[in-house]
């Protein structure tokens, strides 16, 4: 398989970006747990919370590590949430999925309305992709609930809840992440990490 991360060739054998992944995937289980125990007071429902900063990770994975790399660290952050989940497994998956996709998906939706790369130090941009991801990832979510899963829908304002709480996650976060863009040379090294090919080794 060439120009595949599996082949000896690819310039993605570099670990560095597999441990990327990894880390931001336990800093995204983290920070679930953790908004779970800061902000129990404004859970609607186990999914639903008035502030999530969760969801301000997936953008920033998917805007640092790029849209493969970052999903991927979203993912696999949801699936250690696995241990921590009460819901079946195929709901569980099937809500990592919409939650890592939907970050990419409006990523890659913004940048085509915008005909533009999104840049992490224009305020309106970090902005509007904050409020147009916590919209999609809202109505997807619902979607999938009303199809797989109807006990999830406890109450009829609960997609208005989910916007706002992932608003609020989005904007706190999305704000942090333009003050380190702006300030420190830690998102660009990051960036850089996530794309930069191995040089090729010469055979003898």
């Amino acid at each position: 398989m060439k120009n595949s991360i599996f082949d000896p060739s690819s310039p993605y054998k570099d670990p560095t970006i597999l441990i990327l992944v990894i880390l931001t995937g336990c800093l995204y289980c983290a920070t679930h747990l953790a908004n779970n125990w800061l902000f129990s007071g404004l859970e609607v429902t186990g999914h639903i919370s008035f502030i999530y900063l969760p969801s301000f990770l997936r953008l920033a994975n998917v805007l640092v590590l790029g849209l493969l790399w970052g999903t991927l660290g979203s993912a696999f952050g949801g699936a250690l949430l696995f241990f921590w989940m009460n819901d079946s497994l195929w709901l569980s998956i099937a809500n990592t999925t919409i939650s890592a996709g939907s970050a990419a998906l409006a990523v890659m939706l913004m940048r085509f309305m915008q005909k533009r790369a999104l840049s992490l130090t224009r305020l309106d941009d970090v902005l509007q992709l904050a409020l147009f991801y916590a919209l999609l990832n809202a109505l997807t979510h619902h979607l999938l609930w009303s199809m797989l899963d109807t006990s999830q829908l406890v109450d009829p304002n609960q997609l208005m809840y989910m916007v706002i709480g992932d608003v609020n996650g989005a904007f706190i976060g999305a704000l942090g992440l333009r003050w380190l863009a702006r300030r420190t040379q830690l998102i660009q090294y990051l960036r850089e990490k996530a794309r930069e090919p191995v040089p090729p080794t010469t055979e003898t």
